[in-house]
């Protein structure tokens, strides 16, 4: 049976916008499945240190400014646990000096990653920011991206039955190892594993004469990647959750983002067999990160698994 990512604390990016907010929110109701602590990082720019401000009388220490920032985190971190009802999670703030994207991997490691879709140095029209893009491009764990804005339904039931959480697969190394993280988080919320295969019609048309590969062959290759993508997860056991399983005509992207509608949580691998092996992060897991109406998780495989 597989495990959730082995490592006691949730990394969640915060930089006091709404989004990093709704970000410690879904962090914090995670961390409670999995009986974690919550690390909120901030991360300052070196190039704008802290005792540069005005102060008063005198400038503040680092260590001051440092000590300020901790609190007021674990002060938000307070509100949204006692709103989400998460207070029993332990809570560690941290404030890091650098690059966003590379400090915010860094602290989380091989572990869980959580991060607003845009944070305060977005621009005010881009659906995605780029340190939530370059994050889900090079953290060694995986990074779950949750958007704020109305289109999109944070988590919707997070235990029980009704509970579901979609992942995407295509016989690829890297929606294996999603694969073996979904199966992971649906078993923490009891929930059922929604296992698709988007396939389209790649030979007709403009891609070649229609008759040089039946629609219904196409259609059972589909149905077995879908399966070896099973048995490649689970080749000793069984994913010890309810599966739904099914192939759906349709490009990958279109299909997921559809079908992830009223879905907890999303899984896509970094990258898929269409994507070029210099491609740290793939079409379809960005523009589910972009459009999907629910978090979504972006999940490498190991050198091990690629």
């Amino acid at each position: 049976m597989d495990e959730v990512v082995t490592t006691d604390e949730v990394v969640v990016g915060v930089d006091g916008s709404d989004g990093a907010r709704t970000a410690l929110a879904w962090g914090l109701r995670e961390a409670q499945l999995r009986g974690a602590a919550v690390r909120p990082v901030t991360v300052w720019p070196e190039d704008q240190p802290p005792h540069a401000h005005e102060g008063g009388i005198g400038r503040p220490s680092i260590a001051d400014f440092e000590q300020d920032v901790r609190s007021r985190m674990s002060a938000e971190a307070a509100e949204v646990a006692a709103a989400t009802g998460c207070q029993a999670v332990p809570v560690r703030p941290e404030v890091r000096y650098g690059q966003s994207a590379q400090q915010l991997v860094d602290t989380a490691g091989g572990g869980l990653l959580v991060l607003g879709s845009r944070g305060r140095g977005g621009l005010r029209g881009a659906v995605l920011g780029s340190v939530s893009q370059q994050c889900a491009q090079h953290a060694r764990g995986p990074v779950v991206v949750v958007r704020d804005d109305p289109t999109t339904h944070g988590a919707v039931l997070w235990q029980g039955t009704a509970s579901r959480v979609l992942v995407g697969v295509d016989g690829s190394a890297g929606s294996v190892a999603a694969l073996r993280f979904a199966a992971a988080e649906a078993r923490l919320r009891g929930g059922e594993l929604h296992v698709v295969h988007a396939w389209t019609d790649t030979v007709s048309g403009y891609g070649g004469a229609p008759w040089a590969r039946p629609v219904t062959t196409l259609r059972e290759e589909a149905d077995t990647t879908l399966r070896q993508s099973l048995q490649d997860a689970w080749r000793n056991g069984s994913p010890g959750v309810q599966v739904r399983a099914e192939t759906i005509e349709g490009v990958e992207w279109d299909v997921l983002t559809e079908v992830a509608d009223a879905a907890d949580l999303l899984v896509v691998g970094s990258r898929g067999r269409t994507g070029w092996s210099s491609l740290l992060l793939g079409s379809v897991s960005l523009r589910c990160i972009t459009y999907a109406p629910c978090p979504v998780a972006v999940v490498r495989a190991s050198r091990a698994e690629g």
